[in-house]
């Protein structure tokens, strides 16, 4: 096998996620519509900057407050948006076999501090499995696909296997793009398609 380091992206791979559910819980709390909602969180480049570290949680509630003319509870509205995730279980038996022989790995998504602190603290299982190693666009400052956040996946990988190459990292995420944009850096990567396809995917790869 020459597979020696595996980073999983969050969304879709370990915990699938719903915004339907994010603009139905939004919307119950704020009384606005749904579109209202999804106007407010997505339509002026917000959440986008937000996962890119570039502006803080305080600064996207303000936004969020001035699209929709109302200031609902801030925790209240935190938890409307953050808890729409539910886990991924045909994942779960290749994540408990690769912790069980403690195979190096780590997690590489684009994602906002609210959905990362929310998700580790309702899912203990993912710093369980993964206690380190996490390469996250709102700290790196840069999401997926653009290169510099796979030069971070590649130094970060470094720091547990220093001789490691690119070739030498598989990378699994849901969203074709980055799939692409992983390749493209030297990376063996597929999208995650179903639980089938995993199977195979990683039969390819070796014995494990």
């Amino acid at each position: 096998m020459n597979i020696r380091f595996i980073f999983f992206d969050l969304g879709n791979v370990l915990l699938r996620f719903s915004i339907q559910r994010l603009s139905n819980q939004v919307a119950e709390l704020t009384g606005n519509t749904e579109d209202e909602v999804l106007h407010a969180v997505f339509s002026n480049g917000m959440e986008r900057k937000l996962e890119c570290g570039e502006i803080s949680e305080q600064e996207f509630y303000e936004s969020f407050c001035n699209v929709i003319g109302k200031r609902p509870e801030p925790l209240q509205l935190s938890y409307a948006l953050n808890d729409i995730f539910e886990v991924v279980d045909e994942v779960q038996p290749f994540l408990a076999k690769l912790t069980a022989i403690d195979f190096p790995r780590g997690i590489l998504s684009n994602t906002g501090p609210g959905h990362w602190n929310h998700c580790i603290k309702k899912y203990p299982f993912l710093l369980q499995n993964f206690p380190k190693n996490h390469v996250l666009s709102f700290r790196v400052g840069v999401m997926k696909p653009d290169r510099k956040i796979y030069e971070t996946a590649l130094a970060t990988a470094r720091q547990n296997i220093p001789d490691i190459k690119p070739k030498e990292i598989l990378f699994i995420d849901d969203l074709e793009p980055n799939v692409v944009g992983a390749k493209e850096f030297g990376f063996d990567s597929f999208q995650f398609i179903s639980e089938q396809q995993l199977v195979k995917e990683f039969a390819m790869r070796g014995d494990w």
